[in-house]
């Protein structure tokens, strides 16, 4: 019972000196701001009829009257201007000037015999104009050769009319229409993102903490009333209640933004099943990851020793935030599967796959057998560490000698 107390103490003190502050408000405010960017904000913008900026003005140079025609056709009903210019200096200055003008094109030839034209703009990354008058100067010269072999434009719309693909994404409860790609990775970066900000944020508290009361001394104070695996609860206990009310206070604000925004086609993965495993899965990547932290605190000299120690750590978090493509685009692959069950990468990569393609109810549940099991196992040896490590000073310590400590009784 005082050995609860006592730990009970501890928590709470850390819990205020994290969740009293102002930056936690500020970053408990920033999360659900996040969730809408990344849900709400990409249907608003799809359904926008818009795709261009209306009022942009494209110069076309080198192009013949009806080459000039296709293009303002084309291009009409997105309110993009398209004017025939002749002097590419005149035009180039133009452009530096003039916040209207888009880009320019140049046609060097006869379309249905060159391989190329060139687009200038001021930015170069407006891939989506690039893009359409790619289409479209390529339509317009396949339809000008067809022509010349003597076929109507009717027979080129006929021979040239190419079905379209339609994705739909097999669940155990039916079938349902696949989401764009690119609203998939967003939103697996969104999460991701979250998960590996708060448990790497969460985790470096728990070590910075130990590391100023070690050097500060004011552990051994500590050590005078409790016992060192008291004070490593007590922590991540503290620390890690208040991630938890994040936490909390983030999945109410994501399933009151799907309540408001109930009419809008919000990501599939935007759902209470989804978001219960989101934190799930960040308590599992805390707890593992707080406990590795609290031992390589103790045994850290100082902070900058700290941030030495817990590169290995950063580097299993970071694996799957920078292979995240090729993760959402192969779910079930090999590689996929062996980071989705490998407790240091498990809850970002198993999360990812929640996301993408719903793993069986056997993999989730093995998933997290192998995650409790790994906690379990870094709680024992890294309470043997800080045991050991907690009284240390003077003298910094390799990750040798540290897995050494795990051995004295």
């Amino acid at each position: 019972m005082l050995r609860r107390k006592k730990i009970g103490i501890i928590a709470h003190h850390e819990f205020k000196a994290v969740a009293h502050t102002k930056t936690f408000l500020i970053i408990t405010i920033l999360g659900p701001l996040l969730i809408f960017a990344v849900t709400v904000l990409p249907s608003l913008l799809a359904q926008g009829d818009d795709q261009l900026q209306e009022g942009r003005v494209i110069a076309v140079t080198g192009a013949n009257d009806e080459v000039i025609a296709g293009l303002q056709q084309a291009f009409s009903s997105q309110g993009v201007i398209i004017v025939k210019g002749s002097d590419f200096a005149s035009l180039r200055n133009e452009i530096l000037k003039n916040d209207a003008f888009q880009g320019i094109v140049v046609i060097d030839g006869d379309i249905t015999q060159i391989e190329s034209f060139t687009y200038y703009s001021r930015s170069g990354t407006d891939f989506m104009y690039s893009q359409m008058l790619s289409n479209i100067i390529g339509n317009l010269a396949l339809e000008q050769r067809l022509a010349n072999a003597g076929y109507s434009r009717e027979d080129f719309r006929e021979l040239s009319r190419v079905p379209t693909v339609t994705i739909r994404k097999i669940t155990e409860e039916g079938d349902t229409e696949g989401e764009e790609i690119f609203t998939v990775i967003i939103t697996s970066i969104a999460f991701i993102m979250l998960l590996y900000m708060s448990t790497l944020l969460y985790g470096q508290m728990i070590g910075r903490s130990v590391v100023v009361e070690k050097t500060s001394k004011t552990v051994e104070l500590l050590l005078s009333s409790s016992r060192p695996s008291e004070i490593m609860a007590g922590k991540i206990l503290g620390i890690g209640s208040a991630g938890l009310l994040q936490y909390l206070i983030w999945i109410s604000a994501a399933l009151l933004i799907q309540v408001v925004f109930k009419d809008m086609n919000l990501p599939s993965s935007f759902s209470p099943s989804t978001l219960l495993l989101l934190f799930l899965f960040f308590l599992g990547a805390f707890s593992l990851y707080a406990s590795l932290y609290a031992a390589l605190g103790a045994a850290a000299e100082d902070e900058q020793n700290l941030g030495q120690l817990s590169w290995p750590l950063i580097i299993f978090l970071v694996i799957p935030m920078v292979m995240i493509s090729t993760l959402v685009m192969n779910p079930r692959s090999l590689f996929t599967l062996v980071l989705s069950y490998f407790p240091l990468t498990s809850p970002m990569v198993m999360f990812i796959r929640v996301m993408v393609d719903m793993p069986s109810a056997w993999e989730l549940i093995l998933c997290f057998t192998l995650l409790l099991a790994a906690i379990i196992s870094t709680v024992w040896f890294s309470a043997k560490i800080f045991r050991v490590g907690i009284l240390l000073t003077g003298k910094k310590h390799s990750l040798k000698e540290i897995v050494r400590w795990i051995r004295y009784q």
